[in-house]
């Protein structure tokens, strides 16, 4: 659990209240220590959180680039190949043409999906710069409500009243604005036995091969 840097304030809020003069402005500015502290926890809480989801989508959005870039490669092999075979006067392997043509239409969709991701990390990030300042903000607060009660300077409340009153409003402005979250995306299906690869046997399927073999050297 983090710790709240204005946990002892509040504290010594309650106890002038418990303990003061009585004034009525005392306890109100007691709960308005307390209510602040909820705002800031809850402002905490979701700066946190945006800043995860931040970070988890910029590392998505490194890997689609990498992936990008990897393809890119592979297209320029295939290019370099092609051009080779038609130097040699010779027909360029249609399975070239057409992992070229294949690479060439995925190339712009995972461009776009790393720019959109960029994009959202980039507002999930700019929603944790709020949250935290609307946190910031709310501790402040909370420290001029503990010197209005111990230097008994009611307009240091108001004050802080202000202070509290716009983080209120600078954290529903980030509610409102929530980004949405990084969509989850299904796991690819597993790659198939190309023509090229050779075929897999079964420990069955090797031991029967293997009695078979030895069958046939002892028969010879």
């Amino acid at each position: 659990m983090s710790h709240n840097p204005t946990e002892h304030i509040q504290e010594e809020l309650h106890h002038h209240a418990n303990h003061g003069d009585g004034s009525k402005w005392v306890i109100a500015a007691a709960m308005t220590a307390a209510i602040l502290a909820a705002f800031a926890a809850a402002a905490g809480a979701l700066a946190t959180s945006h800043l995860t989801q931040s970070t988890l989508i910029r590392i998505k959005a490194n890997d689609d680039w990498n992936y990008y870039q990897a393809k890119s490669i592979k297209s320029s092999l295939l290019d370099a190949k092609i051009y080779s075979a038609q130097l040699s006067k010779v027909e360029p392997r249609k399975s070239d043409i057409d992992k070229k043509n294949e690479y060439l239409q995925q190339m712009p969709e995972i461009q776009a999906t790393a720019k959109k991701l960029e994009k959202l990390s980039k507002e999930h990030l700019e929603s944790h710069e709020t949250f935290e300042g609307a946190a910031t903000l709310f501790h402040i607060s909370i420290a001029v409500v503990a010197i209005s009660v111990v230097a008994k300077r009611k307009e240091f409340w108001y004050v802080a009243m202000i202070g509290g009153a716009v983080g209120i409003v600078i954290f529903s402005k980030a509610l409102i604005q929530v980004p949405a979250a990084m969509e989850e995306e299904a796991d690819p299906p597993a790659k198939t036995a190309t023509a090229d690869s050779p075929p897999h046997k079964t420990p069955s399927a090797a031991a029967e091969a293997s009695s078979a073999k030895l069958s046939d050297e002892s028969s010879k």
